[in-house]
């Protein structure tokens, strides 16, 4: 038995490991989760991807404003974005376009990469409505935008930003 093995069925993972595979397993999860509901039911099978990972955002804002103690400002809104993004292990760089938006460009998005290797980008009904909710349920008064779409070489661009109405 290989020394790798042996750790692993000992329990000795190295948490970079650990962090890996359990990142890996996320982004499946994600593609397949979008994939076979496409398949099997179509636009309806993806409204439900996109209301599911809308959820999902929402009820993780919420562990994040309790555990982490975010509050409640645009800056806050891009802290999120940016735990998720190392969490993830997305590489993001924020471009403040004013103080009240900032745009993310991704040099890296692992689960564009997961979604271009099976063949078919499912951003709009996954990560949009996940990171959507995020940005928008951290930050009162806080919207997201899609700058530019995601497309087979280069993930999306996507700002966050507090609509003119909510500031005056």
């Amino acid at each position: 038995m290989g020394v790798m093995k042996t750790a692993a069925v000992k329990g000795i993972i190295p948490a970079g490991n650990k962090v890996s595979e359990l990142r890996s397993n996320l982004l499946r999860l994600i593609s397949e989760t979008s994939i076979v509901l496409d398949e099997r039911f179509g636009a309806a099978g993806l409204e439900a991807v996109s209301e599911i990972f809308q959820r999902l955002g929402e009820e993780d804002a919420k562990v994040m404003k309790n555990r982490l103690g975010f509050g409640d400002t645009l800056k806050d809104s891009l802290d999120a974005w940016i735990v998720i993004g190392h969490i993830m292990g997305s590489k993001m760089q924020p471009n403040w376009i004013s103080d009240t938006r900032v745009e993310v460009n991704h040099s890296y998005c692992p689960q564009h990469e997961e979604f271009v290797k099976r063949g078919k980008l499912y951003c709009s009904n996954a990560c949009l409505p996940y990171v959507g909710a995020i940005g928008e349920s951290i930050g009162t008064g806080v919207k997201m935008e899609v700058v530019r779409a995601a497309d087979e070489t280069a993930a999306c661009v996507k700002a966050l930003f507090v609509p003119k109405k909510d500031i005056e």
